[in-house]
Parts: C-alpha cells; sequence; structure tokens
C-alpha cells in the first residue's frame, strides 16, 4: 500500500466520523444552518489559504463551479435532511451507492455504456438498499430516500467534475463549488426568518472539525492523494468509508446495526467493489489471455 493509499483511508476513515457528528449537529442546527455555517467556514479557510490562485476570476471556473456547486449543495442537503431520520451506519451505506450509480449517469451524460459488471453492482446495491428501508408492508421511508437522492446528487457531481476540471484549475473550482454550497445553505437559513440558535449555543468544536478537518483539509489531502495513485484504488478505498462510519457510530454514539442492516450494508459495499473492479478485471482477463495466445504461435507449425 502505497503513501497516497494510506492517505486516501485516512480520508474515508475522517468521512467516516461526519455522519454521526452531523446527526448529533441536528439536534441543535437545522439541517439548513449546518449547511450554511459549515461551507461559509471551509471557503473562508480555503480562501486564505490559496488566494494567490484565485485572481483575477474567469468566466469559465466561475460558471462550472457555480454548477458543480449546485449539485455539491442538493447531495448535503439531501444527506443532512435524511440523516434526520436514519441512523448515521444507513446513511453513510446509502450514500456510498453513489459510486455505483456513477456509470449509469455517465452513460446519460457522456454516453459511455455501462458493462455487465456496473448492472451486477447496482442490483446488489439496491438489493441492500431493500434489506435497510423496506418495512413488513414493503413500503420504504423518507429517510432512505432523501439519502438515495443525496447519492444520485453525488453520482452526478462525481461525473461533472471529471469533465469540468479537465478545463479549469482545481483550486478556484473547489472554491467556487463551496461557495455555492454556503450562499444555497444562507438563502434556505434566511427563507426560514434567519438562524434559530444563539452562536453561543452552537457546538463550535464540533461544527469547526467538520469545517476544517472534515472539509477543507480533507479535500486538500484528497486531490494530493488522487494525482498519486489510480482511480480503481481510490474507489475500492472509497468504498470503506461506510464501515468507518459504522464503527464510529457504534464506538461513540452506541448505534448498533441488526443482522438485517449488517447483510444489507455488505451486498452495497460489495456492489461498490463489483462496479469498480469489473472493467480492470476484464481488462486483466483480457491481457492474460492475449499473453497466452502469443506464446502459443511461435509454437504452431507453419504450412507444409
Amino acid at each position: 500500500m502505497t503513501r497516497a493509499d494510506v492517505v486516501l483511508l485516512f480520508v474515508c476513515a475522517v468521512w467516516g466520523t461526519t455522519f454521526a457528528l452531523m446527526r448529533d449537529m441536528m439536534r441543535v442546527l437545522h439541517p439548513f444552518e449546518l449547511m450554511a455555517l459549515r461551507f461559509t467556514i471551509a471557503t473562508v479557510l480555503l480562501t486564505a489559504v490559496y488566494w494567490r490562485r484565485l485572481g483575477p476570476p474567469r468566466r469559465q471556473w466561475v460558471v462550472d463551479g457555480l454548477w458543480l456547486g449546485a449539485w455539491l449543495a442538493a447531495g448535503y442537503l439531501t444527506q443532512v435532511i435524511g440523516l434526520q431520520f436514519v441512523t448515521a451506519s444507513r446513511s453513510a451505506f446509502i450514500t456510498s451507492m453513489s459510486i455505483a450509480i456513477v456509470p449509469f449517469v455517465a452513460f446519460l451524460l457522456l454516453r459511455t455504456r455501462p458493462v455487465v459488471g456496473e448492472a451486477v453492482g447496482v442490483l446488489l446495491a439496491v438489493g441492500g438498499l431493500v434489506l435497510f428501508s423496506v418495512d413488513a408492508d414493503f413500503r420504504v421511508r423518507p429517510g432512505e430516500l432523501w439519502t438515495l437522492g443525496c447519492a444520485a446528487a453525488f453520482a452526478v457531481q462525481i461525473v461533472l467534475t471529471s469533465i469540468l476540471a479537465k478545463r479549469n484549475p482545481a483550486i478556484p473550482l473547489t472554491v467556487m463549488q463551496m461557495a455555492t454550497a454556503a450562499v444555497a445553505g444562507w438563502v434556505l437559513v434566511a427563507a426560514r426568518g434567519g438562524l434559530s440558535v444563539a452562536p453561543r449555543d452552537i457546538p463550535w468544536g464540533t461544527l469547526l472539525y467538520l469545517s476544517i478537518v472534515a472539509t477543507a483539509l480533507i479535500l486538500v489531502l484528497q486531490t494530493w492523494a488522487l494525482a498519486r495513485t489510480s482511480s480503481v484504488k481510490a474507489g475500492v478505498l472509497y468504498a470503506t468509508e461506510p464501515v468507518f462510519a459504522a464503527l464510529f457510530a457504534a464506538a461513540f454514539f452506541s448505534e448498533r446495526m441488526t443482522p438485517r442492516e449488517l447483510m444489507g450494508g455488505a451486498l452495497i459495499l460489495g456492489g461498490v467493489i463489483v462496479s469498480e473492479l469489473w472493467r480492470p478485471a476484464q481488462a486483466w482477463w483480457r491481457g492474460r489471455r492475449r499473453v497466452r495466445e502469443e506464446r502459443v504461435l511461435p509454437g504452431e507449425s507453419g504450412p507444409g
């Protein structure tokens, strides 16, 4: 395991802590307020660190950043709304389905056809979601639906980022995304009549951790690591995030998963891994077969 892989594993571990912390924060803050404050602090910090790279503004990365920021805001907002109704562990596993949804979003936007393994991965993930969410009357609960919407929004954001990052510098595009999500949060807060809690009552320690460590710092580490490892290996490492989330929620918030939930989480995790590894496995198998054929050819007898 390379240093970049270890860094990505650390990124996933930190992300895994955020689900239970956000759920706990919403005992005090409304989801709109948490979104506005978290992304405002992260934007201010990244701007302070990278201000030399942000000027002068260019129309291309401003427009692309606004577009990506809209999907980031949609994903985050649906996630925190869903966290009001589901456990941190459930939220983490369902959110991880975004990786399995990505090939189908890519087909809609880029016309890159999904392969069989990606369809199998989605079926496994949907099976896990069913085990998580279906009641005796076979109705899916609102919390799971909101979180599934989060996974879909993040899948769109991942695909769009892969397109737009090729024509924009990474730092300005990222800061613009964060700023857009922050503004969206404050618009929603204003629509509700302003902050519902006094600043002195806000759990600033947790909020600063979510903003500085789990958003700004992790973003820098992720960018560094992704440039030094393969996307396939990164995708598999990302699949560990819900595992870290479940462990953290169990250790510090006494959340326990039932056997059915454990099986559902395993299916979702399996679906994510199958989706990520299918294409590389096919390429490896074709390479092995080509090598075998090349070894056989010299021994074949020519025409007499």
